[in-house]
Order: structure tokens, then sequence, then C-alpha cells
């Protein structure tokens, strides 16, 4: 844990970013003295006068400087999996090592070792720590803009440049034909002419061109080959120019859209004291927790932005969403749009933490969805460490597909067998895959408002009630687990105070009963995702529906009472099972 934590900290010293705003920044200023000073000392050890007079400083320097260039290319290899999980393991180091700047850092660095084992003059060495000045352009803002120009327009200028190269060859086998039998001795075969094209491109530097076309044809096709050569250099200028003016134009988009973020950021973090009051525990411990969701009328209002802005700033980020609500429930349509806050993506279809070692796993199958759930599980996620999360953030399909509606193949096999398949389709499907039996399996989902406040139900024949677990589908390890859950879950409804400026109780009410035939029963509905972690996986599962209207819609009081609630039996179960393993 402290060796993965210190990769993370030296990963965030080599962001090679200069405007961030971060104390690493001086690491980075420290590394372009370095490689400044290295530059200046290689030009003046090229002085007779001052190599002789200075030579052992500029040595002194030479061996300082590669020393600690040595210490921190080596890091970089080490860390190199952090910034790009392709280069996780060994082949992704060697393929971090044949990259742009990792081939200049090899070659630059560790070629001073050489003098070492071979019998290398180490002055013809020396040459290569030029190459040091290259890896100042890594943090150069403007090289990586050019560096996105050329990737956003390198179809273009390969498709150009194929073009030219075609009619090049084409007027250079014209040229041989017309000119073989005027100059055989110089045009004998198609290479020589081919030869003589190419080289005007590049102004002949060794000669190859000195024999000029004499009839009428050649000179002709030599003049539309000095038209091709301004061609070859002008389009590629061209593409890059525009290019070049199209990222710089991006950039101070995502730049303004960033400012825009922050501004929304601002406004959710405002909340935060008034839901630590609302979230406090019994013995004064106060919790986090983002604000439920801010209207995009308040925010037009606060931040100054148009619903335009809002809507960019909202669809360019990770862990914000626009949803419709209604304004009163006894509305028929959604009256108003509200910006919500959801965990930060880090995988295709959410967010995932993960830990082999930690028993509980928390699910959000509908957060992308419906409303509510995603705040509950960013709630969890701040306040409860110790358990593994997997939130479904996005959707899996088109905007008409939700899990239950997903192919039943994907869930009961726990694989997506489509190549063709969405990213976000497999890797959740993947994700579900890691769970195995000995995990406890908490799915939080909403129920509808007819239900009951909070439903528990985990995997017994059709139509038992009660604490029965036998032909259940909880392990025999874990009923007691439930049956604890389940029983301090409902006394803890009645204890639920909020600490607000009025105190108030809250009381829920509640149901614990099997699942549905719809989860364990019908075969037409095997793909409902209890179903699927049990049958792959034996797991225990637990689904706790909470009532969309008397829950997840209620007034923050009602709602942080409930989550304050199963925050509470949460971290009791928690200090139990801990107590048990001691």
């Amino acid at each position: 844990m402290v060796i993965q934590s210190f990769r993370k900290q030296l990963n965030r010293v080599f962001d090679d970013r200069l405007e961030t705003r971060q104390w690493e920044n001086k690491v980075d200023w420290a590394i372009i003295g370095l490689i400044i000073i290295s530059t200046v000392e290689v030009f003046l050890s090229t002085f007779d006068s001052i190599s002789t007079r200075y030579g052992g400083w500029l040595k002194a320097i030479d061996i300082f400087t590669t020393v600690v260039f040595t210490i921190e290319v080596t890091l970089r290899i080490w860390c190199a999996d952090l910034l790009d999980p392709k280069y996780k393991g060994f082949w992704g180091r060697v393929r971090y090592c044949l990259s742009f700047y990792g081939l200049i850092d090899i070659v630059s660095t560790y070629s001073f070792y050489l003098a070492l084992l071979f019998p290398v003059p180490y002055s013809a060495l020396k040459v290569l720590r030029v190459f040091r000045l290259l890896r100042v352009f890594r943090y150069m803002k403007s090289f990586r803009l050019l560096g996105d120009a050329f990737r956003s327009k390198r179809r273009e200028l390969w498709i150009s440049l194929q073009f030219l190269g075609i009619v090049t060859l084409i007027l250079s086998f014209l040229l041989f034909f017309v000119e073989h039998q005027a100059q055989p001795e110089v045009y004998d075969n198609g290479w020589r002419s081919v030869l003589w094209a190419f080289m005007q491109y590049i102004g002949d530097p060794g000669g190859f061109a000195d024999t000029p076309p004499v009839t009428f044809w050649g000179r002709v096709i030599a003049v539309l080959v000095g038209v091709l050569g301004i061609a070859i250099f002008a389009v590629p200028a061209g593409l890059i120019g525009s290019g070049f003016i199209e990222t710089i134009e991006e950039t101070r988009k995502q730049e303004e859209l960033a400012e825009r973020r922050t501004l929304l950021y601002q406004r959710f973090e405002s909340q935060h004291s008034k839901r630590k009051l609302l979230l406090m525990s019994d013995d004064g411990h106060p919790r986090s927790a983002p604000a439920r969701y801010l209207s995009v009328d308040y925010l037009r209002a606060i931040c100054m932005l148009t619903d335009n802005e809002i809507l960019e700033a909202v669809r360019s980020s990770d862990d914000m969403r626009l949803r419709p609500m209604k304004s009163d429930e006894n509305l028929r349509a959604n009256d108003l749009t509200v910006v919500e806050r959801h965990l930060k993506s880090n995988t295709s279809y959410g967010y995932r933490r993960w830990d082999e070692n930690r028993k509980l796993v928390l699910i959000n199958p509908i957060g992308a969805t419906e409303y509510g759930l995603s705040h509950l599980m960013a709630t969890l996620d701040e306040n409860f460490p110790d358990c593994n999360i997997i939130s479904r953030e996005r959707r899996l399909y088109g905007a008409a597909t939700e899990v239950n509606q997903l192919t039943g193949e994907c869930f009961a096999r726990m694989e997506v067998a489509d190549n063709d398949a969405p990213e976000a389709l497999s890797d959740y499907v993947a994700d579900l895959g890691r769970i195995r039996r000995g995990q406890r399996v908490l799915i939080l989902a909403s129920g509808a408002s007819g239900r009951a406040d909070i439903e528990v139900q985990w995997g017994m024949p059709t139509g038992t009630e009660g604490y029965r677990f036998e032909g259940s589908h909880v392990a025999d390890g874990d009923r007691q687990w439930v049956e604890s859950f389940c029983e301090r879950l409902r006394t803890a409804s009645a204890e639920v105070t909020v600490h607000s400026a009025a105190r108030k109780d809250f009381t829920f009410n509640f149901t614990f009963t099997t699942h549905s035939s719809k989860c364990f029963g019908l075969e037409e509905e095997r793909n409902h995702i209890a179903r699927a972690i049990f049958n792959h996986s034996g797991a225990t599962v637990v689904v706790v529906y909470l009532n969309v209207l008397s829950v997840l819609k209620a007034n923050d009081e009602r709602y942080y009472a409930a989550l304050k609630m199963l925050l509470d039996t949460l971290e009791e179960m928690n200090i139990l099972e801990y107590r048990k393993q001691q």
C-alpha cells in the first residue's frame, strides 16, 4: 500500500504540465534547469581553452546531471503503467522505452554507462547528451499543440503524400520513355528517372539530378515535377497549419469548459456544510455528501451562464448529468431540468472500486437512468471505504435499453459473446464477473411508488416471508449476517434523527421478503442481475429497494434520514464483522 501510494505520488510529480498549480512543478522546473545546465556543459566542453582550464568542473557537472537523470528516468519507467495502462507489465515498459520521449530518455541518459562496459570513447558518447535538450519539449505546451495538430491531420497528410508520390512515379516513368531515346546513356533504366524526379524535391544534395531532360516533352514533365515540388511542401504545410489552428481553438474551448465546470462544482461544494449536518452520526461524527442536485435555473442565475454553456459543461464532464424532474409529483409532466452529480467515471460504464480482500460489494445497476441512486452511491463511496463498489453511471446500450432488458446470454453466462457489443456492456459484465463465492452483494435499486419505503429481498422460494433460510440462496455462513442486517436496519429506522435546527424523527415502513419470481424463478427473466450474480458466483445477493417517491425523491431531511440509517447500519455491521474476525 505504501509503495503504491509512493508510485502515485511520483506519477503526479512526472505530470509534465507546467500550467498545473501544484508543488510538483518545482521538480519539473528543476529537471528543465538540469537539462539546460547539461546542454551548456556540452557546449562549453567544445572549447579547448575552457575544457583545459575548467575540465574538472565540467566533468563533475556531467556526472552529477547523469546520475540525477538516471534516477529520474528509472522512476519514470517504474511508474509508466500509471501514466497509461498500455505500459503495464514488462512488455508495456518496453513499449514505453520505445516511445518518443522514452527513447530520448534512454539514449540521452543510459548511453553514459556504455563507456563503463565497452571500449567506446567517452567523447563520442557525449554527443548523445545533446538529445537531452529534446526532453524540454515534453514541458512545452506549444510543442504538445504541434503534436496534436500532426495527429489530428495525419490521415489527410498520408492521403496527400500518397497522391503526390503516385503522380511523381507516373511522371518519372513517362520521363524515362521520352528521354531514353534521346539520352540512352543517362536514362538507361527507370530507376534513373525515378531518382531524378524525387531528387528535385530535396534540392539534389548528391548531384544525382545533374542531367536535365533535353526533349520538349521531357521538359514539360520537368515543369510538372517542379510544380509538384511546390505542392509536396505547400499541401502538408497548409494541413498542419489548419490543424494547429483547430487544436488551439479546441484547447481554448476545453479551458473555457473547465472554468464553467469549476463554477458548477463550487455551487455543489457550497451545499456541503448543510449535508454534513444532516448526515452527522449519533456520536457527532460529521459525514460528507454532495448536493443532490441543482436546478439549471439556479445555476443560470448564480453562475451567470446560459443554458447552452451549462449543457456543454455538463456534457464535457465525467461526473455530472442533466436529468428532468417534476417540481410537484402531482404534475403530469416534468417541468424542471436539474444537474445531478455522480461518481467520477473511471470505467466505460461508470465507476468501480475494487479490492479482492473486501467481502462486501455494493452495486448500483441503474444509476444512469433512475434518480437518486447515483447520489446515494457517491455518499456511500465517500463515507464507507470498507467495501467494493460497482456503479453503472452510463447507458450500456441505446436510450431505451435498461439492465433488465439486456440479452439473457450476457448475464446468464457473465460474458459478452458478441465482439461488436458496446465496450460499456462488456466491461460491466466483466466486472460483475469478478464477484466470487464468499462475498456479500448488496444491490441498491429504486422501488415503485406503491411499494414499502424500503424493501429488502433475497433469494428464497416464491412466497416465502420472514427470516426463513431453508431452501434459500443465502450461504449458510451469511444467514446470520443477512438477518442481522435486516434487524439492525429496522431498528435504526425507529431511531433516525435528522441533525438540523429543528430536530425531527422519521420512521420508514419495511418489507422483508423473498426475491420475486422475476429474480430467481421464471426462465424468461433469467437475465435479472441478482439471479445472474448468484448463478455465476454463488455469492449471497441481497437487493434493497428504496421507494422512488417516499425516499429517493423525498425532501432533503427525509432522504438524508434514510441515507443516515443505511450508513449507520453498514458501519455497525462492519464493526461487528471486524470484531468477529478478531
